[in-house]
């Protein structure tokens, strides 16, 4: 998606009017989320400590966050991450 495809809107707030810009992000399907998630798992079992969120990985690969949380749930299964910290909104994952 290019920035020419991004929709500026204006939102009136306490007589200030704030421009913001709205992104959609593309969506990961079948041959593309095994080869996304195979490169995951290559990059986290190399590394030796890190820390990673469903945020982190959608804006660093351009991808939806609902795909991110399932590649980390995924991820998580093949013992590769585990949670640490979670609570209705966020989990934040280490190396297993």
């Amino acid at each position: 998606m290019s920035l020419s495809d991004k929709k500026v809107r204006k939102k009136r707030r306490w007589g200030k009017i704030f421009e913001y810009s709205s992104y959609e992000r593309n969506l990961v399907v079948d041959d593309d989320y095994k080869e996304l998630l195979k490169e995951l798992e290559e990059d986290y079992t190399k590394r030796k400590s890190i820390v990673v969120t469903a945020q982190e990985i959608a804006a660093k690969r351009d991808i939806r966050v609902s795909v991110a949380k399932q590649l980390l749930e995924d991820l998580e299964e093949k013992n590769i991450l585990k949670p640490t910290i979670s609570n209705k909104r966020l989990k934040v994952y280490i190396k297993a």
